[in-house]
């Protein structure tokens, strides 16, 4: 089976430059320009599919776009450490250049680690994570769908946090999430 991505903006970029070879890139007819092919010719029969956009909603309201048959593929970086075999990653993810899983870890589908990304011993994420680069979830942490970690971000260990939140860059995560929205700032807080 041929493989596509499903993005052509530059996280779809980053990722044809991280997999290390050029790939056909799909998006919504009404965005089709000269370097793109509208989804609506994808043949999902013979093909194999990888959302590459980086915004954890817009990636999760693709998917329910997509046929109920779409085959979906995992890129795991050569560089990624995947420390442990304990450890469970959902399909259509992408797992990039140097980030690092430890141990027993749960991690669901359509999930973005971008570049040095960490996820510590016994976390358990839901579907649609998205990891801008540098960010950092400690141990024991339970995290729920449509989850979006900013650049040079970090949770503490033993956090929850709910479904559809924004961690703005530079943050830092020390209490537990339970309301969805945007947080940002050391420690974070609620800013919309």
């Amino acid at each position: 089976m041929r493989r596509v991505l499903i993005g052509a903006g530059g996280h779809a970029n980053e990722v044809i430059s991280q997999i290390g070879e050029e790939l056909p890139m799909y998006v919504d007819d009404e965005y089709q320009t000269e370097n793109t092919k509208p989804i609506s010719e994808l043949d999902f029969t013979e093909c194999e599919v990888l959302i590459a956009i980086g915004d954890s909603q817009r990636r999760k309201e693709m998917v329910e776009k997509l046929p109920s048959n779409t085959q979906y593929f995992t890129f795991i970086h050569p560089t990624a450490l995947i420390l442990n075999k304990n450890i469970k990653i959902g399909e259509g993810s992408f797992i990039g250049a140097y980030s690092i899983l430890t141990t027993n870890i749960v991690i669901g589908k359509h999930a973005l680690l971008n570049r040095m990304n960490h996820v510590g011993h016994d976390c358990v994420i839901g579907d649609y994570l998205s990891m801008m680069p540098s960010a950092i979830i400690s141990g024991n942490c339970i995290i729920n769908n449509c989850f979006y970690l900013g650049t040079n971000s970090s949770i503490r260990e033993k956090i929850d946090i709910c479904d559809n939140v924004i961690i703005g860059l530079n943050s830092g995560v020390v209490k537990n999430i339970n309301k969805s929205g945007t947080y940002a700032g050391v420690p974070v807080k609620k800013i919309k």
